[in-house]
């Protein structure tokens, strides 16, 4: 697959995937839909784990800024 252009006009056409799927298979590459989903899930799950560690943080450094805002305007939040 080293003669695919990662290029963001490419589109992924009929010729572009008969072309890979002629790769694959002459290289040996097994094309199977289960290790496919795998990697999706598995990016899906590490973009979500992502995701709620920036919340934890958000809402860790809101909660820090409102204590110091109470602290120092002698109000309670």
């Amino acid at each position: 697959m080293s003669d695919l252009s990662y290029n963001q006009s490419s589109r992924f056409s009929d010729s572009l995937e008969r072309d890979l799927m002629r790769n694959a298979l002459s290289n040996g590459e097994s094309v199977s839909i289960v290790s496919v989903a795998k990697k999706i899930a598995a990016s899906v799950k590490a973009g979500f784990i992502a995701f709620t560690s920036y919340m934890a943080e958000l809402n860790h450094a809101l909660d820090e800024a409102r204590a110091k805002d109470a602290h120092f305007s002698r109000s309670q939040w």
